[in-house]
């Protein structure tokens, strides 16, 4: 699936200074499998144990991140149940290297609970492309299922700064990926604000009265185009290795067509909604009223995993 206008896209960060996840790293970001490819081939097992296909009727549509055992984050031109389809149509893919897995191959599939978009979301400037779905019963971490961190509210990386895109879109401008499927990675430099908005408004035919790439948006790729994310890749993560932490610094939003020279990738810059994701989890869980916030890496059966420092730590920021 696309971003509004049929236009699927890749990366970008605004420049400052790291301070590391906002979250326990004994659980998320923590694949159990090592090793990369630098050049958007095929991903190995377990290397990145949070990547989920979002699944209409059985097809994938669009990719996401799990982030505790019940929640996905993703992109909210998505759309998924209301005047479109009911939520019944779609299901999560877990724990699977293909978007099509075979029978015996690893994989969970999960029903969709709930959508939520972000309430500031608008589609004609892709603006807060931010959302979470809720599972509708928890999955089991193990090593091909684990949750990614999210970054601290606020944190940034700079420009230059490489980072992986991962997902099982198409290849090129209307060209799926082929059989057996199986999940793409792609290793790219963060663009600055400045540099990616110069790019966009450059021969594209219309005067703009203001920025493309708003304040909540990050770009990654280069200038010469090449690779990049493209549809199909929307709502999945693009994350970066913080101190041996991989913590997702994006969402893949949007972009033109995939690949262009001076037309990098898009994303939702996801330090700026940090804490309305935290927010929003722990007042849509079922027992929200009764669990204390807990770090990453602690888990206490019957309640939901929060991978977040929360409470005080939300009122310190002044986020709360």
């Amino acid at each position: 699936c696309g971003p509004p206008g049929g236009l699927p896209a890749s990366l970008l960060l605004p420049a400052g200074p790291t301070h590391g996840p906002w979250t326990h790293p004994a659980v998320c970001g923590r694949p159990h499998v090592s090793g990369r490819i630098v050049s958007g081939q095929n991903a190995q097992p377990g290397q990145w144990p949070w990547q989920v296909s979002l699944r209409e009727h059985g097809q994938h549509v669009c990719g996401g991140s799990l982030i505790t055992e019940a929640w996905v984050l993703t992109a909210a031109h998505l759309s998924l149940g209301g005047h479109r389809r009911p939520l019944s149509a779609y299901f999560v893919l877990l724990g699977s290297i293909s978007s099509y897995p075979q029978a015996g191959e690893p994989q969970e599939l999960r029903a969709v609970a709930q959508f939520i978009k972000h309430p500031e979301y608008w589609e004609e400037n892709n603006r807060a492309d931010v959302a979470l779905v809720r599972l509708a019963a928890p999955v089991t971490f193990t090593d091909l299922i684990l949750p990614v961190c999210l970054p601290k509210p606020g944190d940034s990386l700079g420009h230059g700064t490489w980072c992986w895109v991962t997902g099982w879109g198409n290849v090129a401008t209307n060209l799926p990926l082929p059989p057996p499927f199986t999940l793409q990675e792609l290793y790219l430099p963060l663009i600055d604000t400045q540099t990616c908005n110069h790019y966009y408004l450059e021969n594209s035919g219309t005067v703009s009265p203001g920025p493309v790439i708003l304040q909540d948006m990050l770009c990654a790729g280069f200038e010469s185009g090449q690779k990049d994310a493209c549809g199909g890749d929307s709502g999945g993560p693009l994350v970066c290795d913080i101190g041996g932490v991989w913590t997702q610094a994006g969402i893949v939003s949007w972009g033109h067509d995939c690949a262009l020279p001076k037309r990098p990738g898009v994303y939702i810059n996801v330090s700026i909604y940090t804490a309305w994701i935290v927010n929003t989890i722990q007042g849509s869980a079922p027992d929200a009223r009764n669990f204390s916030p807990i770090p990453a890496g602690i888990f206490f059966p019957g309640m939901l995993l929060v991978l977040y420092l929360l409470g005080d730590t939300l009122v310190s920021l002044g986020l709360a």
